[in-house]
């Protein structure tokens, strides 16, 4: 078997890591050139955040099945668009609502319904409230609303809505964590549900990024 020099392996190595190195920078680059939306910039409070976009992974932990995927999701007012994928990539649920109803999107295959939470779950087995997710994520809650604890920085550490915001087709609770700065908000990247209905679900959102 033949030798390799070793100044052909230093070589190798070196190109190697320069690779590596240009390849890093790269992905650095590409996140420091993600912007805040003039919305989060502005906003002082989060109700006042009405155009958003987040990114990071949910786990759906049943009793006997664990499933995850990578989730990003953008909002606009009452509008949000939701994108569910594998982590290779593969679309696995599309979650639209505009002005023109609401869409959702599984194996590539289209379904229209008024209420998404349901129509999720009989799609994927997913306890999916949607609509109500879209405040729930940044925590954009209040007294009226449900019962609400706070920890000792004055940060909602859980809430338990009333039953009438979700039409009492599931109970749940919702606790946060890991409250960071971004802009003038804290803003939770933590977000654990317990879905407690006839299907009992934990669903375990981490959002990576607030923009």
């Amino acid at each position: 078997m033949p030798v390799v020099p070793h100044h052909f392996c230093r070589l190798f190595n070196f190109a190697l890591l320069s690779l590596v190195l240009l390849l890093l920078n790269g992905c650095t680059l590409l996140q420091s050139s993600v912007k805040p939306s003039a919305n989060l910039i502005k906003a002082n409070n989060v109700t006042a955040l009405t155009q958003w976009q987040a990114n990071g992974k949910i786990a759906i932990i049943s009793e006997n099945k664990r499933q995850s995927a990578n989730f990003n999701w953008l909002q606009h007012n009452e509008d949000y668009k939701t994108y569910f994928n594998t982590f290779l990539g593969i679309n696995v649920l599309t979650v639209k609502r505009d002005s023109e109803g609401l869409m959702i999107t599984v194996e590539g295959n289209t379904y229209q319904g008024d209420n998404p939470e349901q129509l999720v779950f009989d799609l994927t087995g997913w306890w999916l409230p949607m609509d109500q997710l879209s405040h729930w994520l940044k925590a954009d809650v209040s007294g009226e609303e449900g019962s609400i604890t706070r920890n000792a920085q004055g940060q909602i550490n859980q809430f338990i809505p009333h039953c009438s915001q979700t039409l009492c087709s599931t109970d749940y609770v919702i606790n946060y964590g890991a409250y960071r700065q971004v802009e003038q908000l804290l803003l939770p990247h933590s977000v654990t549900l317990q879905a407690n209905g006839l299907t009992r679900q934990t669903l375990k959102i981490k959002i990576q990024q607030w923009r």
